[in-house]
């Protein structure tokens, strides 16, 4: 699921004076320095269960900063397009740089898979083009989506029910697409910053990944889904592309997914750098665009190809060049068997997800063969992953020759899998849960964290413990459930089952507290880049309600009581 920068931390870039005054990168009237433009397009990894995937987006913004929180209308005219924070005196040296499309986009990213970007289904224009920067290493960027309040007229126009919506295979439903928080925007920080320099084009694409980030939930005995986006980005001006063909009896079933692993520097597993799936039709590929990072005109990739009821395949060594394209030609997979694995209890933070890894003879860097997401009503997942039981089938690509070596059964770790917990804003990975094994047809295996009972995140010993009041207006009768979601650029951090949802005053749960953040900048009494979004959804027999609060700071290490949050 991971393209690049998958909410990594790179080094804080402070904006210099020149660029302050300017808004910290809006051009300004007197301001000579000629500006940069970018083109944003927008591409998604496979979205295999899902006929469409509907998004509807309105702007995009820029910050030099990876740390700076976003609140809506944090640009303000009359101070120059420079808004200052209270209270925070960091916020105050920079600025947002937004944009804003003259009408909201409907885009159905279920259709932007193996390679195909929205400017392909769209006359080769871009979802934003021509977008001027002031020249600057951007360091975060964030895609705001549609609130679910009113429908987007591009929305009516393909007949949906939803700004954004699932609809699945062979199912004519419309499901809603819940974004929790959508003021605050769906975070990237790039793992290399974006650089605009002055008369420069940049163009980018912004990666999705439905098939792992759109999480289906039941929380009112009625099927939805809710995104939990871990955007990654390519720059378009420094990518390759590896394709192939997978040769199986059984393409239409199998849900293949093709990943493409880089060991990297101080991590102790390999990052996914791209996701593809396959042509049912003809069983050909493209892991399209892949990253060729900074002044590097060549990349080496190892290629995992796994499918339901497939032996697992890698062929090691691909090198890749800017611009060139590497074909894999055929690589004719192996049928297997599956078991399933589940949480054994519910874990926190619930907007955590599970990767499952998996290691061959000869080399000590796990391959990331699987995740999931954790489903945030429940803590658990929404049903439990399938996992082959066979040996990983490898091969080693000749770069010389341009063809893929002969593939040998790894039996060292056949059909055993570590567990890694995982999860966004200020946490960590945490420590691995070894030989997670079964046979298939088995009841799901219960993965445990003795003496915890459940896979566990790490978070920074600074946390910051919030409380307050939900207001719910005796008008709102009839609710019978909520749950309260906590947000870190739109993701799903954390959330909890309230205990009332009666009419009245209903206290947040007791004993809620924070990662305070972790980054380079520290500051007196707190850390910077701790800015949270919190939103109740409650619901009953044909009534359904919301409220939250957005740009909730928790730099500081202190004990806070939020301001009220009345649903509506």
């Amino acid at each position: 699921m991971k393209g690049i920068g998958r909410i990594l931390r790179p080094a804080v870039a402070i904006c210099s004076l020149a660029l302050l005054l300017a808004g910290c990168g809006s051009s300004s009237p007197g301001d000579t320095t000629p500006a940069g433009t970018i083109d944003v397009d927008v591409t998604d990894a496979p979205a295999l269960n899902y006929d469409h995937v509907y998004v509807t987006v309105t702007k995009i913004a820029f910050h030099l900063r990876a740390d700076a929180g976003f609140r809506t209308y944090s640009t303000n005219k009359a101070h120059g397009g420079f808004r200052t924070y209270s209270g925070n005196k960091v916020e105050r040296l920079g600025s947002w740089v937004t944009k804003d499309l003259p009408a909201p986009v409907t885009v159905d990213l279920a259709k932007l898979a193996n390679g195909t970007m929205y400017a392909d289904n769209n006359n080769n224009a871009s979802l934003f083009s021509g977008i001027s920067l002031s020249p600057g290493r951007y360091q975060q960027i964030r895609i705001f989506l549609a609130s679910e309040n009113s429908l987007a007229a591009s929305a009516s126009a393909l007949g949906l029910k939803y700004n954004n919506e699932v609809q699945l295979k062979g199912d004519s439903t419309h499901y809603p697409l819940h974004i929790p928080t959508s003021d605050e925007g769906i975070k990237l920080a790039p793992e290399s910053p974006v650089v605009v320099t002055a008369g420069g084009k940049v163009k980018l694409a912004l990666d999705f990944n439905l098939n792992n980030d759109v999480v289906e939930v039941n929380p009112n005995g009625a099927k939805e889904f809710i995104l939990k986006p871990r955007l990654g980005y390519f720059d378009m001006n420094q990518v390759a592309k590896i394709t192939g063909t997978v040769s199986f009896g059984n393409l239409s079933t199998s849900q293949f997914v093709i990943k493409a692993e880089q060991v990297v520097a101080g991590k102790n597993y390999r990052v996914v750098r791209r996701i593809t799936s396959v042509d049912k039709s003809t069983g050909g590929f493209k892991l399209n665009p892949l990253p060729v990072f900074g002044n590097a005109t060549t990349a080496s990739y190892d290629i995992l190809l796994r499918g339901l009821k497939v032996q697992t395949a890698i062929v090691k060594g691909v090198k890749v060049h800017k611009g060139g394209t590497v074909d894999l030609k055929t690589i004719t997979m192996q049928s297997g068997t599956d078991f399933t694995a589940k949480l054994a209890n519910p874990m926190h933070p619930s907007g955590a997800w599970v990767n499952f890894y998996q290691t061959i003879a000869g080399d000590t860097v796990p391959f990331e063969v699987r995740y999931r997401h954790l489903n945030p009503y429940t803590g658990q997942f929404f049903k439990a992953i399938e996992l082959s039981t066979g040996p990983i089938q490898v091969a080693t690509f000749d770069n010389t020759a341009g063809t893929v070596g002969a593939f040998a059964a790894d039996t060292t770790s056949q059909g055993v899998f570590t567990a890694v917990a995982d999860a966004a804003g200020f946490y960590n990975q945490g420590a691995s849960i070894p030989g997670i094994t079964g046979t298939a047809g088995q009841p799901p295996v219960s993965i445990n964290n003795l003496p915890n009972n459940a896979p566990q995140v790490k978070s920074p010993a600074t946390a910051t413990t919030i409380s307050g009041n939900i207001i719910i207006p005796s008008t709102l009768t009839g609710l019978t459930k909520g749950h309260l979601f906590i947000t870190h650029g739109g993701l799903v951090i954390d959330s909890y089952d309230l205990s009332s949802v009666a009419p009245g005053s209903v206290p947040l749960p007791t004993g809620l507290t924070l990662p305070t953040g972790i980054t380079t900048l520290t500051l007196p009494g707190g850390v910077a880049g701790a800015y949270y979004g919190v939103n109740v959804r409650a619901w009953g027999t044909n009534v359904r309600a919301s409220g939250g609060l957005q740009h909730v700071d928790l730099t500081k290490a202190t004990a806070i009581t939020l301001s009220d949050i009345t649903l509506k």
